[in-house]
């Protein structure tokens, strides 16, 4: 495809600063980025907002005295005012012990669907009215907030080591959810969805429906004694079980030494069922990307194999004082500094069916959200939290919601010795590919 002028233009400016910055510093690294997105949200059955956004920057990382400084700004032409404050930012910085990016080219695509530059405000509340729609006609006393949106984007990263890399990308979302506040009785259930291409209305109005269908049984209490319970875990608990993993591989907690996985490379510590992998390839995950950010080309790779340590996740700065390779994970945006970060997190399929499990769990619970297990100790395998949504199982279907319970666990325990089932069936969780998991020994206070 032919660029533009201004395309031109542009590059001709940056190279042109580049080579400018490399007389100043001893290294560096550029990173621009903008991005234009649509939204339209309800908010108790009712238009609440229409939000247009439109972002942009340039960050710079310079070395001067073996030091980086570090300055952005949200205007991408004051390239020369960063580049300065970064240089005087140096002297404060931390020790350059590493090199940014050299040259590489990735040898993947990445999916971008036009459509989602084109989105108009009718369209996409016209889709949120047919949502509002579908969840009164099964629960007329449900108050529903829904929002559909999405757009582009795109990001450069130059490099005083020769890399020059660009990627585009584009994206699309929904989020609805149903809410009902009853005397002594407060319900809620919600489903989300994110792709990298527009998600088809009929689509979003199933995951509606079946949101509306779950919240019915949801308004139905039933009673549960504490104890322990087998538990057939949905996608989006098994992603608040799974955090102590993805905290421990992370290599900030490498670096810092305050991972139990320091060691555990080649470790078998899981049930061999269990392999995750970071998948930044996957067409259908929005985490995905062909250059992390601060342009080293992404990898697919086996974090934990058939239940064995296998991977660490990294910058550039981690994994040079952990002795180890670069990953390519670093994540950041235009105003902050590169962390490590997985893409797509997809866990291995099992070969149970999900109807299987049901009748497995009789008896036992099926959690599908926590109610604050953020502040749970996941460097100790702890998970902790409210059972926000579960429910009672019997005769393989859910009879009503379970009130005023909290489950306390430890992941690498659970994760190693307690699992019963992985379900073939997966789902998306933002950027987790997840099946439904049974679990045994689960202690629930009620």
């Amino acid at each position: 495809m032919k660029e533009s002028t201004n395309k031109i233009a542009e590059d001709a400016k940056a190279g042109d600063f580049t080579g400018k910055l490399g007389t100043l510093a001893e290294a560096f690294e550029m990173f621009q980025a903008e991005g234009r997105s649509l939204n339209v949200g309800f908010e108790n059955d009712r238009l609440n907002e229409i939000r247009q956004g439109q972002s942009s920057g340039v960050s710079i990382r310079a070395v001067k005295g073996g030091k980086i400084g570090f300055s952005y700004s949200s205007k991408p032409d004051e390239l020369d005012y960063v580049a300065e404050a970064a240089i005087r930012m140096a002297p404060y910085g931390k020790t350059y012990d590493y090199q940014f990016a050299g040259e590489a080219r990735s040898e993947h695509t990445r999916p971008f669907d036009p459509r989602c530059a084109e989105l108009n405000p009718d369209q996409l509340v016209s889709i949120c009215n047919h949502i509002k729609d579908t969840v009164k006609a099964i629960d007329s006393e449900a108050l529903v907030d829904c929002s559909v949106g999405g757009g582009i984007g795109s990001s450069r990263i130059v490099t005083s080591n020769g890399q020059d890399c660009r990627e585009e990308q584009s994206s699309f979302s929904f989020f609805v959810s149903l809410r009902l506040a009853e005397e002594g009785n407060f319900v809620q259930n919600y489903r989300f969805g994110a792709a990298n291409e527009i998600i088809e209305e009929d689509v979003i109005l199933a995951e509606a429906k079946s949101a509306a269908d779950e919240f019915q049984i949801a308004r139905k209490r039933a009673d549960i004694k504490k104890g322990k319970y087998t538990v057939l875990v949905a996608p989006t608990a098994l992603s608040d079980l799974l955090m102590p993993i993805m905290v421990s591989v992370n290599g900030s907690a490498i670096e810092k030494k305050t991972s139990r996985f320091v060691d555990a490379m080649g470790e078998k510590l899981f049930d061999e069922r269990l392999t995750l992998v970071d998948d930044p390839f996957h067409e259908d995950g929005v985490g995905g990307g062909l250059y992390d950010g601060e342009g080293v080309p992404t990898q697919k790779r086996a974090i934990i194999e058939k239940g064995t340590v296998n991977g660490f996740v990294h910058t550039l700065s981690t994994a040079n004082r952990c002795g180890h390779e670069p990953t390519g994970n670093a994540q950041r945006g235009v105003s902050s500094l590169p962390m490590p970060g997985m893409h797509n997190l997809v866990m291995a399929p099992g070969t149970d069916s999900l109807a299987e499990m049901r009748q497995k769990a009789d008896g036992g619970l099926y959690l599908r959200q926590l109610l604050g297990s953020f502040t749970s100790n996941f460097l100790a395998g702890q998970v902790s939290g409210n059972i926000s949504l579960g429910f009672l199982i019997k005769d393989g279907e859910l009879v009503g919601r379970v009130k005023n319970c909290a489950l306390n666990v430890n992941s690498f325990d659970l994760l190693k010795s307690n699992i019963l089932g992985i379900s073939k069936e997966r789902e998306w969780i933002g950027g987790r590919y997840l099946p439904w998991l049974l679990v045994d020994g689960v202690q629930i206070s009620a």
